[in-house]
């Protein structure tokens, strides 16, 4: 299926990002309200001016073709992954050892960490690009072609369970949750990063580079998951959370905004602070 295609007018993002920040502003520090207004008046009394004017290719893939187009360049840089692995990683030094499962393991990231910490890892994914970096990545873990709601590991099968940024490609958390407390053994963890709803009601996307047409705008859509689904998801599937944590938009983030080069002021009042991802520990007894 080929990507659904749109032209945004580089100004109208713009001013979207400008008035984000103005929204955000307009009570708590009226005075800087104005200097987002200009920018505004400037960028739309300019339209017709560069870079206002550029015309960016939107691409909307699935997520099968945008993953796949994304495999080789996934790790990074990558502002996600940026703010979620230092969590992450602090978690998993606390965790039970013994066997683990990335579920989602895109590239294996979470498995080339989780080995050198003595654990077998088994890397399960929905895209063979996506398995291919992660088998060549972690030689010495296995990795399976499989699905989050049926996921081809054995009941009770693994001490640790990861599954990054993926969730929010999932119409229902329910089966999924349920599918990782499944192949968890008692007093297991689930380490469990996503995009955070603030972050998808905003409308951001798992953006990727263009391969060949560096202007463009491909991405995967996101789908908003209050803190809420996650919960109830996990006490569903006989789960406790133990811990969650809301990374905030890096620095990262704010600088490689497109807008940073216009308006780096506006970009830096609508993004900074704002929760990015979300990072839980969910525990079987």
């Amino acid at each position: 299926m080929p990507p659904r295609r749109e032209t945004l007018l580089a100004g109208q993002y713009f001013v979207a990002v400008a008035g984000m920040a103005a929204m955000r502003s307009c009570l708590l520090r009226p005075s800087e309200v104005r200097n987002l207004l200009d920018d505004v008046r400037g960028v739309v009394e300019h339209l017709d001016e560069f870079p206002n004017d550029l015309e960016i290719p939107v691409l909307e893939h699935d997520v099968e073709e945008g993953y796949t187009a994304w495999a080789p360049r996934y790790d990074g840089p990558n502002p996600a992954i940026e703010a979620e692995t230092p969590v992450v990683r602090e978690i998993l030094a606390r965790a039970p050892r013994g066997a683990a499962l990335d579920a989602a393991c895109g590239t294996g990231r979470h498995a080339e960490h989780l080995r050198p910490l003595g654990y077998d890892v088994v890397g399960v994914d929905a895209t063979e690009a996506m398995l291919a970096v992660a088998r060549e990545k972690v030689p010495d873990a296995e990795f399976r072609l499989g699905d989050l709601h049926a996921l081809p590991v054995d009941d009770a099968a693994v001490d640790v369970v990861t599954c990054s940024l993926a969730l929010t490609h999932v119409g229902d958390l329910g089966p999924v949750v349920a599918e990782l407390a499944r192949v968890l053994r008692p007093g297991g963890w689930v380490v469990l990063s996503d995009v955070h709803p603030t972050t998808t009601s905003f409308g951001g996307a798992a953006v990727f580079p263009s391969e060949g047409d560096e202007l463009a705008l491909r991405y995967v859509p996101n789908l908003v998951h209050q803190a809420s689904e996650y919960v109830t998801a996990a006490r569903a599937a006989g789960l406790e959370v133990a811990e969650c944590h809301e990374p905030r938009v890096p620095e990262a983030a704010i600088v490689t905004n497109p807008a940073y080069a216009v308006l780096p002021e506006a970009v830096r009042a609508a993004f900074a602070g704002l929760p990015f991802l979300l990072v839980w520990r969910l525990t079987r007894t």
